[in-house]
């Protein structure tokens, strides 16, 4: 009889023990967000693409006007930056680009090589955090901040043909806007438009837009 008791309490164990294993465990919400955090968190994203700099010093009038838009020789841009939460992202970006003859730089227009003066080449390198406030899957647009360097090479004018401006660096403090469109888990595209004040005495404030590809690793 003590051994059929026995044998029947170990049935029930054995039964417990084995609906216990079989049963879903609850999931933590906040185990699950971390996680989440964690799997966005760490992409490399790297960029590439065409920009066009204003540097005309008529702040946002005449936005339309093209002369007062560089875009010559070499108007491409690289990027890379690494998303470390699936809000926010540092980003690095080397900006090229020429202001040829006829464009207009701080209100005066240049005179070029066609007219026996040279063009003003332009370098920018810009670091800057981006905020996206609205991330899905297939489109993201963020707000951005930032501190860079622009040189902008030497150059003369139709005013003061004999009078050669020299080249200049302008150390800035960066803000925009952009936004992130994915057409796959890996490739997509970009556009930014950004404003520049320069810190430097007598510096000017410039604005930069770019649109290019992207690539997430």
């Amino acid at each position: 009889m003590k051994k059929i008791s026995l044998l029947f309490v170990l049935s029930i164990l054995s039964i417990q023990l084995s609906t216990a294993q079989n049963q879903p465990t609850e999931t933590d919400p906040k185990k699950e967000e971390l996680t989440s955090n964690k799997a966005a968190g760490n992409q490399w994203i790297f960029g590439l693409g065409l920009n066009t700099v204003n540097n005309s010093g008529a702040q946002f009038k005449d936005l339309s006007n093209s002369d007062h838009w560089a875009f010559g020789k070499i108007p491409f841009y690289g990027s890379v930056a690494t998303q470390f939460t699936d809000k926010w992202a540092a980003k690095a970006t080397l900006s090229f680009n020429y202001f040829k003859d006829g464009k207009i730089m701080n209100g005066e227009t240049i005179l070029g090589q066609s007219e026996g003066g040279n063009d003003a080449g332009y370098l920018a390198f810009d670091l800057g955090a981006e905020y996206y406030f609205l991330n899905t899957k297939k489109v993201a647009p963020y707000l951005l901040a930032g501190m860079g360097v622009s040189f902008f090479g030497d150059y003369t004018t139709v005013a003061n043909p004999t009078v050669q401006v020299n080249t200049q660096d302008v150390l800035t403090l960066n803000a925009g806007l952009g936004a992130n469109v994915w057409f796959s888990d890996h490739w997509g595209l970009n556009v930014t438009a950004i404003g520049k004040w320069g810190l430097n005495k007598n510096s000017t404030n410039q604005s930069q837009a770019s649109i290019g590809a992207l690539y997430k690793l």
